[in-house]
């Protein structure tokens, strides 16, 4: 399945460099990626309000149904390799109730490609 993932600097750039191996989505109700996403997808990477212009795979999934206590479990054990530590507000995704990690491999730079608005939406499952 495909996936496509929009990020905001500076993740999108520490995805690129290899400094965020980690992309992390934090929410208040099982939305997409959670529970939609597996080992061996394929994402399209787009930096906020750009096109399409790199691609990743999946190597792990992991789901996790959140307390406070989880999430600073989370934040102690993958905070560089997520970003974590670029935050903004810690405490506005500590108090989320559900969180997915993905593990990315093969991350490429590509032409870019324009692709359909997301109408706010920073994850689209593709057909």
């Amino acid at each position: 399945m495909k996936h496509l993932a929009i990020l905001r600097q500076p993740f999108f750039d520490m995805v690129l460099s290899g400094e965020k191996i980690i992309e992390s989505r934090w929410s208040m109700k099982k939305i997409a990626p959670y529970d939609k996403i597996k080992v061996g997808d394929e994402l399209l990477l787009k930096q906020t309000n750009h096109d399409v212009s790199a691609t990743a795979k999946v190597k792990a999934v992991k789901y996790f149904e959140l307390t406070p206590q989880i999430a600073d479990e989370i934040k102690a054990k993958w905070n560089k390799e997520i970003g974590i530590y670029k935050f903004e507000n810690w405490e506005l995704y500590k108090n989320k109730k559900y969180c997915t990690l993905i593990w990315l491999e093969d991350v490429k730079q590509i032409s870019p490609m324009k692709v359909k608005r997301s109408n706010g939406a920073g994850w689209i499952v593709l057909k």
